[in-house]
């Protein structure tokens, strides 16, 4: 396909140019990148992957040679039983992220519930807010394509929506974990994330 090159399932145009177009002239697609923090967290931890992920560098390799317009990342508190040290390491890569510039981190909160005598933690307001941003975003016109790296079934209806209003939706899931048949099903493609693809803090 002429200087196209195959990467997985996308293709992308090779340029000795850094410019924001391709060598026919046309702009280079443009990607937001929409990160469930708590669902990254526990897929990498089942993969035995590093999970200080540098968000930015991390949403850059799923973009490839496309151009970067928005990175949002969404987590919740660290729950107040885990021990204090836990809580300190969270918020310190919670700062890290924040200090990056480049994401925009939208922090829900926790509701405790006690069964059986124990507490429960259940995370609020990261999937309403997704759900705002990507539909914003494509109502605006602020992306060609959204990357969704989670595998939360819930956003299959966001997905159609956002599609709906001619924006392709790709699903990033990981190798050995559970993924979203519902996901698979609604986005344009499905892409099993590769461990060069997870870009680490410098210590």
């Amino acid at each position: 396909m002429g200087n196209e090159e195959p990467r997985g399932s996308l293709f992308f145009v090779r340029t000795g140019k850094s410019a924001t177009t391709s060598t026919a002239g046309q702009p280079k697609p443009r990607v937001a990148v929409f990160v469930d923090g708590s669902n990254l967290h526990h897929r990498l931890q089942d993969c035995g992957w590093p999970t200080d992920v540098d968000v930015a560098g991390f949403a850059q390799r799923l973009a490839g040679a496309r151009r970067v317009t928005a990175i949002y990342y969404y987590n919740v508190p660290p729950p107040r039983t885990h021990r204090p040290e836990q809580i300190a390491a969270q918020r310190r890569y919670y700062a890290r992220i924040e200090a990056r510039g480049a994401v925009v981190f939208r922090m829900g909160h926790l509701q405790e519930r006690k069964i059986g005598g124990k507490s429960i933690f259940e995370e609020k307001g990261v999937d309403v807010t997704l759900t705002v941003d990507m539909l914003s975003g494509a109502h605006q016109n602020l992306f060609d394509t959204a990357i969704l790296v989670s595998s939360d079934g819930d956003f299959a209806p966001l997905v159609g929506e956002v599609r709906r209003r001619g924006k392709r939706v790709e699903y990033v899931y990981f190798p050995r974990t559970k993924r979203s048949r519902a996901l698979q099903q609604v986005c344009n493609i499905s892409r099993e994330c590769r461990l060069a693809w997870v870009v680490q803090f410098e210590s």
